[in-house]
């Protein structure tokens, strides 16, 4: 008497719940602050909103975390995330405006000391990302990742993406490696393929 698609809907819905992670695993903390948090992941997937958002989330939770402007290749990367710095009211550290012959490795390689030395007990690195993954790409990735010793590494990818997630998401593994994957744009009208793949 009981209802098969009911019943295949109950299977299908646990099964979800338990590979898309049935327990919550909050952010590693570093035992001596700071707290080091390293976004990966394609151009446009929303690493620089989401650096910001994850500023906010642990500021209000008592923590003093500092963003990072380590995305020097896309125009006005920088400025974005010092806009949304002020919103939140989040510090930004950034190379100085106009330098152009510093590299992200350089101030990567800055923040951990200047963090140590102001207090910050959080930071958030938001890195470069590209069209398509390249060498280029996977080197200044590996390079920041060996100069700050992220204790988090979060692969951010755009949910509209779909099955072309898998892909991308295998090349950061192998050349990087991350602890974390954040989906975003899922308030658009994604249907979750890239997160079921």
């Amino acid at each position: 008497g009981s209802n098969q698609a009911q019943a295949i809907f109950d299977v299908v819905n646990s099964e979800l719940v338990s590979i898309l992670g049935s327990e919550a695993r909050r952010i590693r903390f570093a035992k001596n602050p700071p707290t080091v948090l390293m976004l990966a992941g394609l151009q446009g997937a929303g690493k620089t909103t989401l650096a910001a958002k994850l500023a906010k989330f642990y500021k209000d939770q008592g923590n003093t975390p500092l963003l990072v402007a380590a995305d020097l290749q896309r125009p006005n990367a920088v400025t974005q995330l010092q806009v949304l710095g002020q919103q939140i009211d989040v510090p930004v550290f950034a190379p100085e405006q106009g330098n152009g012959s510093v590299s992200a490795v350089q101030v990567a390689h800055d923040v951990v000391a200047f963090a140590h030395s102001k207090f910050y007990n959080m930071v958030i690195v938001d890195t470069a990302g590209r069209l398509g993954v390249d060498q280029d790409l996977m080197r200044e990735a590996i390079a920041i990742r060996d100069a700050v010793s992220p204790d988090e590494i979060l692969f951010v990818v755009d949910a509209m993406i779909g099955q072309d997630a898998v892909r991308t998401a295998q090349a950061f593994q192998d050349g990087v490696g991350f602890d974390g994957v954040v989906l975003t744009k899922l308030d658009g009208d994604a249907r979750g393929g890239a997160a079921l793949s």
